[in-house]
């Protein structure tokens, strides 16, 4: 039982890949229940698993998982399955997408003399997905601190950051002036007002909250054995984890972006955590993240009825 319970994440790719596909499985009430919108499920499904695999890439690539494994693939999909309000939030997935992007930028970055292309295209990357999801730009002071992180920021990478938003902000005016009627749609009021959410809606929050606060003391301990690279990720997603669980409970109108960031960066530490630590507790927290993971989303299946 010992042995079970220390290697039970040492999943192999057939296992791997079977326990996502029985993971999408929980999109199927969705699907059942003739959702009005069918594409946007469908669409978030997809860009749920193509994160997965680019979120199992990036860990393989930094050194914070050291063999190709399954885990990443499944630890998200079933994650993002159990959370039900991010089923149609296909805009939440997109700024998953586009945060990707920056942390694979982030790591091209690495100790780089001249990291002022990587500083550019990462202000680049945030500010085109704020388009569909404005709160996003919470994120930017996240890639400077980033940037610090991977000892690649000086004045000239502050500053290509800076003359990209500053582009941005000038083409976004320009064009809010030409063609008025289609930025009428998003409101900067309305996108940055901020609620707290009713009380029944605090479920899969406080799930993703806790698994994040577990994880998060989990990377911390042993963190100092990691190589530098694997170190400077696990540093931002720490960082990118608490900005997203904090501002995921006073949501702007547009939050899906948030809870679904804090969805992907619980994931990533979770993955970090099982991966890198062979042990019979972990095998526990593993079980239990599952169970968890599965309550939530029988909870959010039944409260309707």
């Amino acid at each position: 039982m010992k042995y079970f319970l220390k290697h039970i994440t040492e999943l192999t790719w057939l296992a791997g890949i079977l326990l996502s596909v029985a993971a999408l499985c929980m999109w199927i009430p969705d699907f059942v229940q003739s959702v009005p919108l069918l594409w946007q499920t469908i669409t978030t499904m997809v860009l749920s698993v193509c994160n997965a695999v680019l979120l199992m890439y990036l860990l393989y690539q930094s050194g914070v998982t050291r063999t190709r494994s399954a885990v990443p693939l499944f630890c998200y999909v079933l994650l993002v399955g159990a959370m039900g309000d991010l089923h149609q939030q296909w805009d939440g997935q997109l700024s998953v997408l586009a945060l990707q992007a920056v942390l694979l930028l982030l790591m091209h970055a690495y100790r780089s003399a001249n990291a002022v292309h990587e500083s550019f295209l990462c202000t680049i990357v945030l500010c085109t997905a704020a388009l569909l999801q404005p709160d996003i730009l919470i994120m930017l002071p996240v890639v400077w601190i980033g940037l610090a992180v991977q000892r690649a920021m000086n004045v000239r990478v502050m500053l290509a950051s800076l003359i990209a938003a500053g582009v941005f902000g000038l083409y976004m005016w320009i064009s809010s002036m030409l063609y008025p009627d289609a930025f009428s749609v998003v409101s900067i009021n309305d996108a940055f007002r901020h609620e707290l959410p009713m009380a029944e809606n605090l479920l899969q929050p406080a799930v993703l909250t806790v698994f994040a606060i577990v994880f998060a003391v989990i990377s911390l301990t042993g963190f100092a054995r990691e190589n530098s690279r694997a170190q400077s990720l696990v540093l931002i997603m720490l960082m990118l984890t608490i900005a997203g669980v904090v501002m995921m409970f006073f949501p702007p109108a547009y939050f899906t972006s948030l809870m679904s960031t804090a969805a992907y960066c619980s994931a990533a530490l979770a993955v970090y955590c099982f991966c890198s630590r062979q042990s019979v507790a972990m095998g526990i927290i593993f079980i239990m993240y599952i169970l968890i993971s599965l309550s939530v989303f029988v909870i959010t299946l039944i409260k309707p009825f």
